[in-house]
C-alpha cells in the first residue's frame, strides 16, 4: 500500500527531520499486528479517509465523495476497515479464491455509476489522490471479504417455519398471510446473519492486536 511505506518513515523519523513549527505531514490512526507477533501494518488518517469514501460511495451515498468526513463518520469507518482488514487476512490464510477478474470490472463500473458524470468520478479520483489500480483492489477485496462471510455463515443463518411460527405468535399474529410470514423469515435470518458475523469479527480481533492511535477515533465504551 503506498501509504504504509510513508507512515513507517514518519513512525522512526528522528524529530530533527521533521519540518520546522512541527508540521504534519501525515498522522497514523492505528496499527494492526495480526496475528499479535506480526509486524504492526499501520494505517494513515489519508488512508481511513479514501477509504471510508469509497465505502460510502458504493454505499450510494455520493454525496461522501467530496463532502468533509466528521470525528463520527471516520471512528464507523474506522471500525469498519479494520473488520475487513481482518477477515481479508484469514481469507488470505485459508487460501480463499480471489474474486474473479469479471466481477471486479462489474463492481468499477457499478461504483462508477454513482456518480452523474466521468467528470465527477475522475474528480473523484483525482481528490483522493487514488489510483484507479488501488480502487480496484479495494473494491476486489470487498467482493472477497463478502464471499468468505457468505461461505463461513453458509446455512446457519436459515430459519425454520417453526421458529417463523413461534415469533409471529410472539407478535400476536395468530393466522399471518404468507407475505407476513416471508417478512418473518427474512427478519429472522437478517437479525441470525448479524449476530453471526459479529461473532467471527469478534473471534478475529481477539488474535490481533489493534491499537487505535487517535483517541477521538477510540470507541466509546458501551453503556
Amino acid at each position: 500500500m503506498r501509504h504504509a511505506g510513508l507512515a513507517l518513515l514518519i513512525a522512526v523519523a528522528p524529530v530533527a527531520a521533521l519540518p520546522a513549527r512541527g508540521t504534519v505531514l501525515e498522522r497514523v490512526v492505528a496499527v494492526v499486528r495480526n496475528p499479535a507477533s506480526a509486524a504492526p501494518r499501520p494505517l494513515t488518517l489519508t488512508r481511513l479517509d479514501e477509504e471510508a469514501r469509497v465505502a460510502l460511495v458504493g454505499q450510494g451515498a455520493a454525496q461522501a465523495a467530496f463532502a468533509p468526513l466528521d470525528t463520527a463518520a471516520r471512528r464507523a469507518a474506522l471500525r469498519w476497515l479494520l473488520d475487513q482488514w481482518l477477515v481479508a487476512d484469514e481469507a488470505n490464510r485459508l487460501k480463499v479464491d480471489e474474486v474473479a477478474r469479471e466481477e471486479v470490472i462489474r463492481s468499477m463500473q457499478a461504483f462508477r455509476q454513482r456518480f452523474p458524470d466521468e467528470a465527477s468520478y475522475r474528480r473523484f479520483l483525482a481528490t483522493c489522490e487514488l489510483p484507479e489500480e488501488e480502487l480496484q483492489s479495494i473494491l476486489a477485496r470487498g467482493l472477497r471479504v463478502q464471499r468468505f462471510l457468505e461461505v463461513r455463515l453458509g446455512h446457519g443463518a436459515r430459519v425454520s417455519e417453526d421458529e417463523v411460527s413461534r415469533w409471529l405468535a410472539g407478535q400476536g399474529s395468530a393466522a399471518p398471510t404468507a407475505a407476513e410470514r416471508d417478512a418473518a423469515r427474512s427478519r429472522l435470518s437478517a437479525e441470525r446473519a448479524q449476530g453471526q458475523v459479529k461473532q467471527i469479527l469478534a473471534d478475529l480481533r481477539s488474535r490481533a492486536d489493534i491499537r487505535v492511535l487517535m483517541p477521538e477515533l477510540r470507541e466509546e465504551p458501551a453503556r
